[in-house]
C-alpha cells in the first residue's frame, strides 16, 4: 500500500503516560516519514491552544492539524483557522437542558478555553476518569461562569459532556439523537460533541483533499470512538492494542499499545520504505 499521508490520533495513541510526549521510537519514525515525502497530520479531539509540546514546538513534519473532533482544521505552525464548523445555537440550548435533567457536568469550548459552572466542577471531582482532565486541562485552560446560556450565541466548538451514569446512557443517547450534533464517545463514561457534520473522518477527507492525497494512500492511527469514523474512512486504519473492541473492530489492523510504541511499530511496519 503506497501511503502519502498519515493521521494520528493523540491521547491514547500517540502521547505517551504524560500526555504530553511522544516516544524516541515514534519521533525517529515519524521523521522518516517526513524524510521520504509522506505527510503526517495531527488528528484530535484538543482544541489548538490545548495541543501539547510534542507537536508545538515545530517537529519537521508539522502541517495540518485536525482538531475538535473534526470541527477545526488549522495549520500547525501559525494556527491559521483553514475550515471550521461551530454548533448551532439551538443545538447548545437544548444539549443544556439534557445536561441539567440527568444532572451532568456539561463544558463549552470557545477559543481553547473550557466554559463550565461551578455545579459542573464540583460533580468531576469524585470522577477517577478525569484527574489529568481537571489537574491539568481545567487547571490552566478554564474559565468558571455563572450560567452557559450566553455562551450558546457564541461560537461553541466543541461541548463535553460528562461523568455520564451507566443507568442513564441510554436516555441521554437517546436525547442526543433528536438534537442535531455529533456525539462521540471520548472515554467510558464522556462524550464529545460537535456540529452535525464533523467528525474525524470528515476531518481526514478535508485534508487529503487540501494536500490532493487520495484517500486510500492514507494510514490513521486511533484508539477511541472519536476515531472510528477516521479509522473507517482511510485506506489502513489501525487501532491501538489499548483500544476497547468495538474500535478494533472498526479497524483494518491493531497494533501494540501506546505505552509499548504501537504507533511507532504501525508507521515501521506499514509506511516507512
Amino acid at each position: 500500500m503506497n501511503i502519502r499521508l498519515i493521521c494520528m490520533d493523540l491521547d491514547g495513541t500517540a502521547l505517551q503516560k504524560d500526555r504530553m510526549s511522544f516516544s524516541p521510537r515514534l519521533e525517529a519514525a515519524l521523521e522518516k516519514a517526513h524524510k521520504q515525502g509522506i505527510a503526517v497530520a495531527v488528528v484530535t479531539g484538543r482544541q489548538f491552544g490545548l495541543l501539547p509540546a510534542a507537536v508545538t514546538n515545530h517537529p519537521v513534519w508539522e502541517n495540518l492539524a485536525v482538531l475538535c473532533n473534526g470541527g477545526q482544521i488549522r495549520k500547525l505552525a501559525t494556527g491559521e483557522l483553514l475550515d471550521s464548523l461551530d454548533i448551532a445555537a439551538d443545538a447548545l440550548y437544548r444539549l443544556l437542558k439534557l445536561a441539567e435533567k440527568y444532572d451532568l457536568p456539561i463544558e463549552f469550548s470557545l477559543d481553547s478555553k473550557l466554559y463550565l459552572t461551578e455545579h459542573s466542577l464540583a460533580l468531576q471531582q469524585n470522577d477517577d476518569h478525569l484527574v489529568f482532565h481537571r489537574d491539568t486541562i481545567l487547571a490552566n485552560h478554564s474559565c468558571i461562569v455563572e450560567t452557559l446560556e450566553p455562551f450558546c450565541e457564541r461560537k461553541v466548538e466543541k461541548v463535553n459532556l460528562l461523568c455520564i451514569p451507566e443507568e442513564n446512557r441510554d436516555a441521554v443517547l437517546d436525547g442526543l439523537k433528536k438534537i442535531a450534533v455529533s456525539a462521540v464517545w471520548s472515554s467510558s463514561n464522556c462524550m464529545e460533541i460537535t456540529h452535525s457534520d464533523a467528525d474525524k473522518g470528515r476531518g481526514l477527507a478535508e485534508i487529503c483533499r487540501m494536500l490532493h492525497i487520495p484517500e486510500e494512500c492514507t494510514m490513521a492511527l486511533g484508539d477511541s470512538g472519536n476515531d472510528i469514523a477516521m479509522l473507517r474512512r482511510a485506506g489502513l486504519g489501525v487501532a491501538m492494542g489499548n483500544a476497547p473492541e468495538f474500535v478494533k473492530e472498526a479497524a483494518d489492523v491493531v497494533t501494540d499499545r501506546y505505552d509499548d510504541d504501537g504507533a511507532a511499530k504501525a508507521i515501521e511496519r506499514w509506511v516507512l520504505k
